[in-house]
């Protein structure tokens, strides 16, 4: 009998690596649309596995920080 091995203590509070467009889009608070304008300017980097558009967890909170700088 295999058992899944199953995150405990701080695993279990572990974001992801990277994120799908719509999880990157909640966790910036900004549309579809503005995510992609992003992306498509060069601001935000993403890569691809298989069909599916990521961004990593570093791209979003680097993005944050620069804005942040921006704005001061």
């Amino acid at each position: 009998m295999t058992t899944t091995a199953r995150p405990t203590g701080d695993d279990a509070n572990l974001r992801p690596l990277a994120h799908q467009i719509p999880s990157a889009c909640a966790r910036l608070g900004i549309s579809r649309s503005s995510l992609y304008e992003l992306m498509g300017s060069g601001k935000l980097k993403n890569f691809h596995v298989g069909r599916r558009v990521l961004i990593a967890e570093s791209e979003l909170q680097r993005f944050v920080d620069e804005a942040m700088q921006e704005a001061a």
